[in-house]
Order: structure tokens, then C-alpha cells, then sequence
């Protein structure tokens, strides 16, 4: 299996991401710098990374699991 790094794979989705927007989140204000996120929101792009690249190598066929429905309780 390859070696990476989950950070640095976050850090680069999270650039490219700002790069797509104009640098605007998805309510369309600024994107803080990664070092400004929360731990909570890094561990998630570094989450979501991880899971890309899972996908990407072929160790995760399945994919993610589904996200919730709009308004659907939790």
C-alpha cells in the first residue's frame, strides 16, 4: 500500500476545496487557514481524506456511508 499522510491530504482537499470557491466556505464567507480550523473540522477533511484515498487504492470499495437526509432527526 502507498504511504500518506491524512494531514497532508486534508490540507490539500481543504485548498483545492478553497480554490473551486473563491476561498468562500459554503456559506459563502471566507475559509479561515487550516492552522484557524477547529481540531474537530480538521479531523474531519482529514477523515474525508483518508477515505478518498482508501477509495483510490482500491481498500475501500464500498465507499462512504450515507449521510443523513435533510431533516431527518439524528
Amino acid at each position: 500500500m502507498a504511504r500518506h499522510d491524512p494531514t497532508e491530504l486534508a490540507r490539500a482537499a481543504y485548498a483545492a476545496y478553497g480554490g473551486a470557491t473563491g476561498g468562500k466556505n459554503y456559506r459563502g464567507l471566507p475559509m479561515p487557514c487550516w492552522e484557524d480550523l477547529t481540531p474537530v473540522i480538521q479531523t474531519a477533511w482529514e477523515v474525508a481524506a483518508e477515505a478518498i484515498a482508501r477509495r483510490v487504492l482500491g481498500l475501500d470499495k464500498a465507499g462512504p456511508p450515507a449521510l443523513p437526509k435533510r431533516g431527518a432527526s439524528r
